[in-house]
């Protein structure tokens, strides 16, 4: 059943072949999420193999709780292989606790290398009270570089509701992220670049009306692999930018990951097929 949502290191390049084959192209994951685990050479040997991709990374996994020079050091080494590879970097956003961290060096990243074109982007989860303004702020202030907006609702929901900082009512998180695409699409500047990351059909709807209604050519979608498959194959045939979550490592740890984004996109639980397990396992 995992094996539906990530793939093996093994499986990687045949997956990372057939995404593209398909025109929904990968952004790529390594799953295993604690420091000191040989992250930065793994990252860096995909980004040489796997050149003109799209990768995603946690900087908790390169020890920002423990050492933020050294998590500086090395991630923007990868940010700097990347950019000679033609590659796109993804910041996750994180637990609440960390974040301020992440936010700053993400902009610091995106200040310095985003200058030309996109290609550091920040998430923003807007399951925060605070995210339209952050959002706001991000946009309209006064800065001389790209910035890349990657929009998701929150995969934190169990750590960050403790701080007070979230939505009352899931009906306000789905305002905010709708009310996030519109901002973008109103206040973006010239080499903006926004990425929906939803499976939530009404967010999808608003982002193709504003692509429709001002010819906009800098906001595409994303879906998890395995979650949303026609979703992303209705946006891919329609002509959209629409690309696919792929996240890999060996399979027992893909399952603190995929709890997370099953906690995340519980609307969609319903509809995926589980298979029969022998009684002793249930």
């Amino acid at each position: 059943m995992l094996r539906k949502f990530t793939c093996t290191p093994c499986e990687l390049e045949g997956m990372i072949h057939r995404l593209h084959r398909a025109n929904t192209p990968p952004i790529i994951d390594y799953i295993h999420e604690k420091p000191g685990y040989g992250n930065y050479k793994e990252l860096k040997d995909k980004i040489t193999t796997y050149p003109r991709n799209h990768f995603a990374i946690k900087l908790s996994s390169f020890g920002i709780c423990t050492s933020e020079n050294r998590c500086l050091e090395q991630v923007e080494a990868l940010i700097e292989h990347a950019k000679q590879n033609h590659s796109i970097v993804y910041i996750d956003a994180e637990q609440h606790d960390i974040q301020e961290r992440i936010n700053a060096l993400t902009d610091y990243f995106m200040e310095n290398y985003n200058q030309d074109k996109v290609v550091v982007y920040k998430t923003y989860q807007m399951y925060k009270k605070s995210m339209p303004l952050e959002l706001q702020q991000d946009l309209c202030g006064s800065r001389s570089h790209a910035i890349g907006v990657k929009l998701v609702r929150g995969a934190y929901l169990g750590q960050d509701r403790h701080h007070g900082v979230l939505c009352e009512r899931e009906e306000d998180t789905h305002k905010q992220y709708n009310e996030g695409i519109a901002d973008f699409a109103m206040q973006h500047k010239n080499g903006d670049q926004l990425l929906c990351a939803t499976h939530n059909i009404r967010s999808i709807f608003i982002a193709k009306h504003y692509i429709r209604s001002y010819t906009l050519n800098n906001i595409a979608f994303a879906q998890l692999l395995g979650m949303g498959d026609s979703v992303t194959h209705d946006l891919e045939k329609q002509g959209y930018d629409v690309y696919k979550y792929l996240p890999y490592g060996p399979l027992h740890e893909s399952i603190p990951y995929l709890l997370r984004r099953l906690y995340e996109n519980y609307p969609i639980i319903q509809h995926i097929q589980l298979p029969r397990l022998p009684h002793v396992l249930r």
